[in-house]
């Protein structure tokens, strides 16, 4: 239970390859960005887990993709996500153009998150497992 885990600067870094490597995929190239009540990190809150582990969230708005193309864009995160061996876990809103996605990487189990926004805006986001600030169990939690 109190094992060691990526570190959170870790986290932080996956958490953005995942989603930029998601944009990299898309045509049109979305530019990506940072949903700022994103940043601060989380307290953990899984069961059975320490209330000293974080959360890492970061989410970005597609900028520069017009609405039109939201259909086609999810379609194209569904399919990447799919050949990179991640599972998609839940797909909502296609039937009326308001598409969203939810994912979890593999092997190492990030949330991943397409997700149809108010104004007609896509998001992508990506949120780690719970995971100790430097990497191993304080001395309370071992």
């Amino acid at each position: 239970m109190n094992e060691p885990t990526m570190t959170q600067a870790q986290a932080l870094a996956r958490v953005d390859q995942l989603v930029a490597e998601t944009a990299a995929a898309l045509s049109p190239k979305p530019r990506l960005e940072l949903i700022q009540s994103s940043v601060p990190f989380s307290m953990c809150l899984d069961e059975g887990k320490s209330e000293n582990q974080v959360v890492v969230n970061r989410a970005y708005w597609l900028r520069d993709v017009p609405s039109s193309e939201n259909m086609n864009i999810a379609r194209q995160v569904h399919a990447f996500w799919e050949r990179q061996g991640h599972v998609i876990t839940s797909t909502g809103g296609w039937q009326v153009g308001h598409p969203s996605i939810g994912g979890e990487s593999r092997p190492d189990e990030f949330i991943l998150a397409l997700t149809w926004s108010a104004g007609d805006d896509l998001y992508l986001a990506a949120t780690s497992p719970c995971v100790w600030p430097d990497g191993t169990p304080a001395p309370a939690d071992r």
